[in-house]
């Protein structure tokens, strides 16, 4: 069988001091009963809205896009069309000004590569010095440094008739 109220809750011994440990059968005395029984009519006043003053809090409810804008394949309203549009466009400017970014970052690093290349060149031709300056085997003396057979002729002494050894500056 099914309930159609539900019993209410009933106030257990309210007499005790002890909030905590309530025992005890429920009290029947009438001054609870009238209390039960007297409905407590708690009646909220009407709650007021507030209108904004502003105009720009204002919603304008005309340009605002419906739910048959949306769905509607056959017709859509301005208002959807102009909204779509808005967004477009936003969403467009903003795509040209990261490729106007780009662009100037492109042309900046085009410039830095052209200087890379010209350092390169330069480097390469000191590499080609340094390597004939090491390559030359001549010194500042004109004698070559790898000719054994000149290195000989000053060092080489001379012997003379009573055979001491002199050598020759």
């Amino acid at each position: 069988m099914p309930r159609t109220t539900r019993r209410s809750l009933r106030t257990i011994q309210s007499t005790a001091t002890d909030t905590e440990n309530l025992v005890g059968k429920p009290s029947n005395s009438p001054k609870h009963q009238l209390s039960r029984e007297s409905p407590v009519l708690d009646i909220a006043p009407p709650v007021k809205r507030k209108s904004p003053s502003h105009k720009k809090v204002q919603a304008n409810l005309d340009d605002k896009v419906s739910v048959d804008d949306l769905t509607n394949p056959k017709t859509a309203s301005k208002n959807y069309w102009k909204a779509l549009a808005t967004k477009s466009q936003s969403a467009l400017q903003e795509a040209l000004s990261q490729n106007e970014k780009l662009h100037e970052t492109i042309e900046e690093l085009k410039e830095e590569i052209v200087k890379l290349r010209e350092m390169l060149e330069e480097a390469n031709a000191f590499v080609e010095v340094v390597k004939d300056l090491t390559n030359n085997t001549n010194d500042d003396t004109g004698i070559d440094v790898n000719d054994v057979s000149q290195t000989d002729s000053l060092d080489d002494t001379q012997k003379t008739d009573d055979g001491n050894e002199q050598t020759s500056l």
